[in-house]
């Protein structure tokens, strides 16, 4: 790790954080780094369930966009489990909250670059090889129910959401409670996104508001997606 990025880590919270949570075999490796991060709540539970532990393999708040302030990551778990499978990074200005009963399963190599905002009090769960662009809301509950006129409820408020394997969420999507993508999916930026569409192919592009299928057999390989030089 290059010296600049070690410099603006926080030792003292990252430190805090993986012996606060982890296993001391696991804790003395300090796979989990915050960078400037704020630390709201540290109750429930963070596990990580990976055959390889290593050093920083799971980043929080690192500057990586200078579009968005650099303000770091806020975590806040009230009591609910969060599972790392492997590899996770996300980016300044995002934040985590976690309610009393919520579940999240990060599925490996995992990257949300800035502008997070993830809400868990039900269930979110990621597959592995997810990309989130800038300044997307994810919410498994909309914190409220409606009631009809004769004072029944209509709706439970929360649902879960399950993201498959491969998916690129671009710029500002919205992922309501209900939302089930399948494997090799993007998601068109402005995307709002709260029904199962898991029944769908794979190798997708869904966009528009209605959500449609906008191109079939594309897929972004985040291993070379980097865009050539202008000609």
């Amino acid at each position: 790790m290059e010296l600049k990025r070690l410099i603006k880590i926080n030792w003292i919270k990252s430190v805090y954080f993986n012996f606060h949570y982890l296993p001391i075999k696991q804790a003395v490796k300090l796979p989990i780094i915050l960078f400037r991060s704020k630390l709201l709540k540290c109750q429930g539970q963070v596990i990580i369930e990976s055959d390889t532990i290593s050093t920083g393999m799971i980043q929080f708040g690192e500057y990586l966009v200078s579009l968005y302030s650099n303000k770091g990551m806020v975590w806040e778990n009230h009591g609910g489990k969060i599972i790392f499978n492997g590899n996770c990074i996300v980016g300044n200005s995002s934040a985590i909250s976690i309610g009393e009963k919520g579940f999240a399963s990060i599925g490996n190599n995992f990257r949300a670059t800035a502008g997070l905002k993830l809400t868990i009090h039900h269930s979110v769960k990621f597959g592995d090889n997810v990309l989130i662009a800038w300044d997307v809301l994810i919410m498994d509950t909309s914190f409220h129910r409606l009631k009809d006129s004769h004072g029944t409820f209509k709706n439970k408020g929360y649902g879960p959401i399950s993201i498959g394997k491969n998916n690129w969420i671009t710029a500002r999507c919205m992922i309501l409670n209900g939302t089930k993508t399948p494997d090799y999916c993007i998601l068109g930026a402005g995307s709002v996104l709260n029904k199962d569409y898991s029944n769908l192919k794979t190798h997708i592009l869904l966009a528009g508001n209605p959500l449609e299928v906008k191109a079939e057999d594309v897929w972004i390989d985040l291993e070379d997606h980097d865009i050539p030089e202008y000609s």
